[in-house]
């Protein structure tokens, strides 16, 4: 077996392994590539910019994401339907990032509201408010844990009030989504990745179905309201689809931002030179909002999507027979020479930078503006705040070959008042 096949298809690897080295031999050399590494599915690794933004291009018509679910499976065990109540959840069409044709766009357009500019627009003193609250907690310290308590707690809180959940039960879902996200990883498992991962879905998936159940009951100007209200054809959501939407938009909510900002973080202070140039644009939002893309350039917080052809097909010129497997690997994509001018350099204000960290087409991702403005407003109050920030010990890197997670990132800065502006 090829070894950086096996590493691809290993979580573990992409907490220690440089990736980047498979990805620029791939690029050169072999820039779409069977792998055949430890799972017992082979696919097409994707890696330049050009061919991975095609693939997105023919979403829900040549390429499908209901058929296998929008990753690649972390292990063998995990590639039986009959056994993997999540592949069964994306087969069964139970949520909306992996639906494909009718359903998926009808879909998407009860959800489109909340997420739409204009919503979120609303959003940015709330927002505001909670990063307010989480650095005057860890200000006056002078030290964190970046990636916990501030990088994670934001991204947590506006989706976990967006949806209703009660407060008093957010440290329980973080927990749940890491053994989702990650179930390979010592820190969270249970005994091994399969229970842990099932472990995981199950208590989300039961917790989001209450809170639907009773949303349906007793509406109220939330997300799981808009959930439980939904309709396809004239049909509400089934029992799956109540669930594994809710799991998907709190997830999704908040476990890509969170690597975002850490990742941004740690980058920033690898580069002081970037730092010192943000800091001085730190009050011109149109400034921050430039820096806020080349964080999830830079970062690409979900590495790769999985997509399955529905029909004979080519990509770069390389024969695609239906029902290959397809890796989109956007970690690749955002690096890729031919796309982006000294693609390795952290430009905070790189011009232009279409990068695809939230895809593009039909799956272009629904949290894409709230995301930003997370993004963009936190980072305004740490070059306010932080001026000084530093990591104290090397971050630690999460068992995922999905997720760009940071578990842990130690910070010092010299201790400052609160950052309440009123």
């Amino acid at each position: 077996m090829d070894q950086d096949d096996y590493n691809l298809t290993d979580p573990t690897f992409f907490a220690h392994g440089d990736t980047d080295a498979i990805w620029r031999r791939l690029r050169r050399d072999d820039p779409v590539h069977w792998t055949q590494g430890r799972l017992r599915h082979g696919f097409w690794s994707v890696t330049r910019y050009e061919d991975v933004k095609s693939v997105y291009l023919r979403d829900n018509k040549t390429f499908l994401s209901q058929a296998w679910g929008a990753s690649i499976p972390p292990a063998p065990e995990f590639e039986d339907p009959e056994t993997n109540e999540f592949l069964r959840l994306f087969q069964a069409g139970a949520q909306l990032a992996t639906m494909d044709g009718e359903p998926h766009a009808i879909l998407r357009r009860a959800f489109s509201d909340k997420f739409a500019l204009p919503s979120v627009a609303k959003l940015e003193a709330m927002v505001r408010g909670v990063v307010e609250s989480i650095l005057d907690d860890v200000l006056p310290r002078g030290e964190c844990d970046f990636a916990v308590d501030v990088a994670g707690r934001l991204p947590v809180a506006v989706i976990a009030d967006m949806m209703g959940m009660p407060q008093e039960r957010w440290d329980e879902m973080y927990l749940w989504n890491n053994m989702l996200a990650s179930p390979e990883d010592p820190e969270f498992s249970i005994g091994n990745p399969f229970d842990t991962l099932q472990k995981g879905l199950s208590s989300i998936n039961g917790f989001c179905l209450d809170l639907a159940r009773d949303r349906r009951r007793n509406p109220r100007d939330d997300l799981m309201s808009v959930i439980a209200q939904a309709e396809i054809n004239g049909e509400r959501l089934n029992d799956d689809q109540l669930a594994f939407n809710g799991l998907m938009f709190f997830a999704a909510g908040h476990e890509t931002t969170r690597n975002t900002l850490a990742a941004g973080l740690w980058e920033l202070t690898k580069h002081p030179e970037e730092m010192l140039r943000l800091r001085e644009l730190r009050h011109d939002a149109q400034a921050l909002k430039i820096a806020t893309e080349e964080f999830v350039r830079w970062t690409s917080p979900l590495t790769h999507v999985l997509r399955t052809a529905a029909e004979d097909t080519e990509i770069g010129g390389r024969k695609i027979a239906a029902g290959d497997w397809v890796v989109l690997w956007n970690l690749s994509a955002n690096r890729d020479e031919r796309a982006f001018e000294d693609p390795y350099r952290f430009d905070v204000q790189r011009m232009p930078n279409a990068h695809l960290g939230f895809a593009v087409g039909k799956h272009f991702c629904l949290g894409a503006h709230l995301a930003r403005l997370e993004i963009r407003i936190l980072l305004e109050y740490l070059l306010e705040h932080m001026q000084d920030v530093r990591l104290t010990a090397e971050p630690q890197i999460a068992a995922s070959n999905l997720f760009c997670g940071i578990k842990h990132m130690p910070i010092a800065f010299t201790p400052a008042r609160r950052a309440t502006t009123h």
